[in-house]
């Protein structure tokens, strides 16, 4: 019974150790990689029940393919950019005005270039 015990702290300390080193930094909450690596190897218990309370931070939406492999790949799976309506309607409204600005910039350009042919 206690090598079993001994083996399920063992697992549950590399497996904190392995998701603390390959988990990204900005879904790091609260302290800093270096610093919940230091919590864990010194509290092992204590630190990984800590890091999976509230060191990391969950991806709801996260993609079903494995930690591991090439970094590149992952990156181009996770890029989907997805915007709000709110957002979209935004960049809208910017093109617009972009547009209405240099149309009025054309016209006084010509009533400029009208005024310069008169005597």
């Amino acid at each position: 019974m206690g090598l079993l015990v001994s083996f399920a702290y063992f697992a549950l300390l590399i497996s904190v150790l392995i998701d603390v080193i390959l988990i990204d930094e900005s879904r790091i909450k609260n302290l800093g990689k270096i610093t919940w690596l230091f919590i864990v190897i010194i509290m092992p218990f204590i630190g990984s029940i800590l890091w999976f309370a509230v060191g990391r931070e969950y991806n709801s939406a996260a993609p079903t393919f494995s930690s591991f492999g090439a970094p590149e790949r992952r990156a181009d799976l996770a890029t989907t950019n997805i915007s709000s309506t709110e957002a979209e309607i935004a960049k809208l409204d910017a093109e617009i005005e972009y547009f209405e600005r240099q149309q009025k910039i054309r016209a006084l350009e010509e009533r400029l270039r009208d005024r310069k042919q008169l005597p």
